[in-house]
């Protein structure tokens, strides 16, 4: 029963050191590739071979304990069948693992082959004549002499693979100095347990030399796949740290590309605000003086007509500066959406005045009404409010022939925790816009027809500013037109519900009650009556006092030629230096507002303010300060507000808006009223 139980323990300890090679799903990750793919095959198929060597020592003693001489005949011919099939496996093995020289790599592999075509015809000659073994009639085991024959083949093949084996490892060194030594070794002790079992048939040897090389070579196998999975991890890490790099790379490079984007941003900023500034100043002495012409008494009527086509070549001008203006600012993402409470009615007296005006003078019917609750405080941008539908009714009056109507309904479509969401829908009868060009109509220098530039003034920028706008506020705008039938254009907006009370004013829906001819000429008197009706009463220039800081002699001229036509007295400083010394050596309150330029040379507009806002005097604080500048953007306006100024009135100036903001400010500072 020998034979049974090492049969049995070395198949148990064979499949337990081995079960990464005979279960799948107990193999390591790592895939190994090309020759040591091979050597795990080549392995692989050796270890079936001797399992099955095993498992005949292991049946071999139970056929022996019961007597069963049939069986013990075909299983001991499976024994050397499994025995020359596993020296055959070790010779390729041994040959692929250990890279050996070509010709003795030959005659290993010949040798194998030899010794199972021997193996194999012994085992064949040995059903017919006993050769190899035979039993007696006593079912007791006797070897032939082909055994003797093979065992000493094997002892030969062993030792001389083994020779070479030792001698190559001498010349190696490290890991595979290791494994030639360790399977040179395994040779020898094969050689020595080979000749224990020829002289002693009943031990099983051979079957403990395998288990004992296979559990060495089982060694080598784990160490080269743990190799490989070093490897597969070290190229996964290589791998890993090239896609770093490169998204390294790719982040400085659009880093670098942002800052270069940034900067030049910021140039494009800094070159047009410093063109509009250019641009203004001149703009300012033709706007300005071309005002001061057409009031001119002595002006023939042909000289007005001329001058009337200069101040709206002019204007158009500037509203080409604004709109690019405007589209530098949403590019460079500096656009911002104030969220301040403003009442409606206020918002829609100040478009209805504006477009009534316009109205009125193309020979338009224009209505404005609502529906719903739409008459209460609420918080938001009015002023980016106001120029969205300045910006689209203003289009109606452009495209809209005389004779023609222009209407704009506002609307209360949700309100729902503090949200109120409001509809402007606003309605012309005029040219209309072609399908083919409605999915263009807000894009920049986007036009329909290259001839609208020369017949309506048209800078292309407009409707895709709007769109900006309404974006910027969250909102949505909706467009339909068809050629020839006119244009209706629907702008939808969410507001916040504002804390802040009404202020009793009339209701924006009374403000087309006088009919749509008269709507706007009655929406610049309501404007009027809510202004007599509040903390604002005009005020009268005669006599007042102001002080005007202005470097530009002309635009200085302009402005004290407009301030004298309304019976002031101006004294003028050239420069903000002068402008805080004028003021202190005045008597407190000797001026009545100071007008301030914010570029000047010695001393800017800004550090000016600060100077008298900082000097301790009486009214200091109170005396009203604009600046009167070519300084355009948002950015410029907060500046001035921080530094201490009122208000900001960008060149060129507006004559009637100076004259009544100087008015209303002058009115807040004589009630008591601080700057």
């Amino acid at each position: 029963m020998m034979y049974s139980v090492i049969g049995i323990l070395a198949s148990i300890v064979l499949f337990i050191t081995n079960r990464d090679c005979f279960l799948p799903s107990c193999r390591p990750a790592a895939q190994a590739e090309g020759e040591q793919l091979q050597n795990q095959k080549l392995y692989r198929v050796f270890l079936f071979g001797v399992l099955g060597f095993y498992l005949t020592d292991a049946l071999w003693g139970i056929f022996d304990r019961y007597k069963l001489t049939g069986l013990q005949i075909v299983d001991t011919s499976l024994y050397f069948f499994s025995m020359a099939v596993a020296l055959l496996l070790w010779t390729r093995y041994v040959v692929s693992y250990l890279k050996t020289s070509r010709p003795f790599g030959i005659l290993v592999h010949v040798s194998g082959s030899i010794f199972f075509a021997l193996e194999f015809i012994a085992i064949a000659v040995n059903l017919f004549l006993p050769v190899l073994f035979w039993f007696d009639d006593d079912g007791v085991y006797h070897a032939g002499s082909a055994r003797y024959a093979l065992f000493i083949l094997q002892i030969l093949m062993f030792l001389g693979l083994s020779l070479h084996i030792l001698h190559v490892a001498y010349d190696s060194a490290g890991a595979t100095r290791r494994h030639y030594l360790a399977i040179g070794l395994f040779g020898l002790s094969m050689v020595i347990f080979i000749a224990v079992q020829i002289a002693y048939p009943q031990f099983p040897l051979y079957a403990m030399g395998y288990l004992i090389g296979t559990s060495l070579i089982h060694s080598f196998v784990v160490e080269d796949e743990k190799e490989v999975y070093r490897d597969n991890l070290e190229k996964a890490l290589e791998r890993e740290r090239e896609h770093m790099q490169k998204l390294e790379d790719r982040r400085r490079a659009l880093k670098e590309a942002l800052d270069v984007a940034q900067n030049a941003s910021r140039a494009k900023t800094a070159f047009l605000s410093n063109m509009s500034h250019e641009i203004r100043t001149p703009m300012n002495a033709i706007i300005g003086l071309n005002r001061i012409a057409l009031e001119e008494p002595s002006a023939s009527d042909a000289v007005k007509a001329h001058l009337i086509k200069i101040q709206s070549s002019a204007h158009h001008l500037l509203d080409l500066i604004n709109d690019i203006l405007d589209m530098t600012r949403i590019e460079s993402g500096s656009m911002e959406i104030k969220h301040e409470d403003f009442l409606l009615a206020d918002c829609l007296v100040y478009v209805n005045n504006i477009i009534g005006s316009q109205c009125r003078e193309k020979g338009l019917s224009y209505e404005c009404s609502t529906k719903g609750n739409v008459d209460g405080c609420y918080r938001g941008d009015a002023v980016k409010l106001k120029q969205v539908l300045i910006n689209i009714l203003g289009n109606s009056v452009k495209f809209t022939p005389a004779g023609g109507s222009i209407r704009l309904t506002v609307e209360e479509k949700s309100r729902f925790n503090g949200q109120v969401t409001l509809a402007f829908m606003m309605t012309d009868t005029g040219i209309g816009i072609s399908e083919e060009f409605l999915p263009h109509i807000f894009d920049a220098f986007s036009k329909e027809d290259a001839s609208m530039t020369s017949r309506y003034g048209s800078t292309g920028l407009g409707m895709a500013i709007t769109k900006s706008i309404v974006d910027h506020m969250n909102g949505q705008i909706d467009v339909k037109s068809r050629r020839g039938e006119g244009t209706s254009f629907t702008v939808t907006i969410t507001f916040a519900e504002s804390g802040s009370a009404g202020s009793g004013r009339p209701a924006a829906g009374q403000l087309d009650t006088a009919g749509p001819q008269d709507a706007g000429a009655e929406a610049g008197d309501t404007a009027m009556e809510q202004t007599d009706s509040r903390t604002e009463k005009p005020v009268s220039l005669k006599g007042r006092h102001v002080l005007l800081a202005e470097d530009m002699a002309i635009n200085a001229e302009i402005v004290v030629m407009l301030l004298t036509r309304h019976d002031a007295e101006v004294d003028v400083a050239q420069n903000g230096k002068q402008a805080v010394q004028m003021f202190t050596e005045h008597p407190a309150g000797y001026y009545d507002a100071i007008l301030m330029d914010m570029r000047m040379p010695e001393m800017d507009g800004l550090e000016a303010t600060r100077c008298i806002r900082a000097s301790g005097r009486p009214d200091a604080a109170r005396i009203p300060i604009v600046a009167l500048t070519a300084n355009a953007f948002d950015e410029d306006v907060k500046r001035s507000l921080q530094a201490g100024l009122n208000a900001h009135l960008s060149k060129p100036i507006e004559p009637d808006i100076l004259f009544a903001l100087l008015g209303r400010l002058i009115n807040a500072a004589e009630s008591g009223g601080e700057a």
